[in-house]
């Protein structure tokens, strides 16, 4: 991974949260689109984050949803959880509990802990009798 593309997608975490330098959502989407340009992953997941819920930018839940099927094809796992998610709540694709299945058990299989915990509550919506035998 280049360097530079990691130095700007943490210091976009840290405007995002304030982390030593001002608050600035803004200047965080900036940074997170700079930084997926170069190929960073997780910069590409947390840009979809900010299209998903308006941080720096406006709400386009195409845009969000494309960048988790993205991350999610790379292997992300919470990105593999998201495209999951809006599957199996119809957000912004159409209900799918097949595929929405098929990305929650993915994400399970990942090695992000915090994606299989997702997840795995998701699932449990999506389909109780799939988690009970997980």
């Amino acid at each position: 991974m280049d360097k530079n593309a990691q130095d700007l997608f943490q210091l976009a975490m840290r405007h995002i949260y304030g982390d030593g330098v001002p608050e600035d959502n803004d200047l965080a989407f900036r940074l997170l689109k700079q930084a997926h340009e170069m190929g960073h992953m997780e910069a590409g997941y947390n840009l979809g984050i900010c299209y998903h819920y308006g941080f720096g930018t406006s709400v386009n839940l195409e845009k969000a949803f494309q960048l988790y099927l993205e991350t999610a094809n790379a292997g992300y796992g919470k990105g593999m959880e998201l495209v999951g998610r809006f599957f199996n709540r119809g957000i912004f694709v159409e209900r799918n509990r097949e595929k929405a299945e098929a990305w929650l058990l993915k994400a399970m299989s990942s090695s992000d802990p915090a994606a299989v915990e997702e997840a795995k509550k998701e699932l449990a919506v999506a389909s109780p009798s799939v988690i009970a035998n997980q």
